[in-house]
């Protein structure tokens, strides 16, 4: 009995055998007639031909075509890719600190005013103004500012600007020099017939790649009255600068010594910047909310003078239009609408002003007429 079942195990262990090794000569000999396998990106939206069978027609891969920037091939997985790193700019001087809230801010003007300008060539400008005015003096000026030449399209120092009063023959002149270039002298004189001139401001800036340093000085008529400031702005890097300055001030055998630090943090739609010392604080926030609108808003706050405000203002831009408007908190409200009418050469500007507590009210038209459209 155990003879056959041994017998019949053998029987059943060859014919596995022999089974097999009819499955694995028959795979070869399929695999070794049959046409190239094409790759899939040969097969990509194209038909296949194999000789004694019908045509095949594949769909559309989905994976991607190449991204052009990387060349001919796919970027690898995990990666790792260099960024590019802005380097400091050149955050300017601490008077400029908040330069981007106040170009939001209206230029309030009352009466009527009449300015004209005429271009002598690329570094010469001349121009007259008359104003009819309660608030500032009425009378006709004339003025311009010249420059040394243009080399290269880059017009070169020094710079003189001017503007009299032919009535009473007092004149302002301004004289702004650069030696080097990263040294720059400013010089603001007003000038009475008879008397010796008088030193409006004076001031030394030194401007790096990414600092500013600014030394300003100026003597309102009296040898014991002055004021002297000295700045100093760094950038920490493309969105960040910080800085301070130290004013020093004598008013009638008086003196006064004040520090302040100031600060500024830029994006590409979007600044903030703030200004604080020990009797005052400034902040000011501006927003780029579209390509025709930018808003803003400023907190001032002086301890001497025991006064807080704020304001929020706002330009808008069309073609040939642009508004400016602010809002208070002493409930001062205005704006400005200025429009380039063509094909006229001139531009009209309108100018309303009101505040309820103080009883005043203030409109102003303005005529800006270049004569080089003429």
């Amino acid at each position: 009995m155990g003879c056959v079942l041994l017998r019949s195990w053998l029987v059943a262990i060859l014919a596995g055998c022999v089974k097999f090794l009819i499955h694995q000569f028959v795979f070869v000999f399929s695999a070794a007639s049959a046409p190239p396998v094409v790759g899939w990106r040969q097969c990509q939206n194209k038909n296949i031909e194999r000789p004694g069978a019908r045509t095949m027609k594949f769909p559309a891969s989905c994976v991607p075509e190449p991204d052009p920037r990387y060349g001919a091939r796919f970027p690898w997985s995990f990666t790792w890719t260099s960024g590019v790193r802005q380097p400091p700019l050149n955050p300017g001087d601490m008077a400029n600190l908040h330069e981007r809230i106040n170009h939001l801010r209206p230029l309030w003007f009352e009466g009527f005013q009449l300015n004209v300008t005429k271009s002598c060539g690329v570094n010469r400008t001349v121009g007259a103004s008359w104003s009819l005015s309660h608030v500032t003096p009425t009378g006709f000026r004339f003025g311009g500012h010249f420059l040394r030449r243009c080399s290269d399209s880059v017009l070169t120092t020094p710079l003189v600007a001017f503007d009299v009063n032919p009535t009473t023959l007092c004149s302002n002149l301004l004289l702004l020099y650069r030696p080097v270039r990263a040294l720059g002298v400013e010089l603001a004189l007003q000038l009475q017939p008879g008397e010796s001139p008088f030193v409006d401001e004076l001031s030394v800036q030194y401007t790096g790649l990414s600092r500013t340093s600014t030394v300003r000085c100026s003597t309102p008529g009296t040898p014991d009255t002055y004021r002297v400031s000295v700045d100093h702005l760094v950038s920490l890097n493309d969105r960040l600068c910080i800085g301070v300055e130290v004013l020093c001030e004598c008013y009638r055998g008086t003196y006064n010594t004040n520090v302040a630090f100031a600060g500024r943090y830029n994006r590409e739609t979007s600044t903030l910047a703030a200004t604080i010392s020990p009797g005052a604080f400034d902040l000011s926030y501006w927003q780029k909310v579209s390509n025709t609108l930018q808003m803003g808003s400023s907190m001032i706050v002086n301890q001497r003078q025991n006064r807080a405000l704020g304001s929020v203002c706002y330009r808008l831009e069309h073609a040939d239009t642009v508004i400016r408007g602010s809002f208070d908190s002493d409930w001062t409200i205005g704006f400005t609408y200025g429009r380039k009418l063509t094909p006229a050469a001139f531009t009209a500007c309108l100018s309303l002003l009101f505040c309820a507590p103080k009883n005043t009210f203030q409109c102003g038209f303005r005529i800006d007429l270049d004569s080089n459209l003429l």
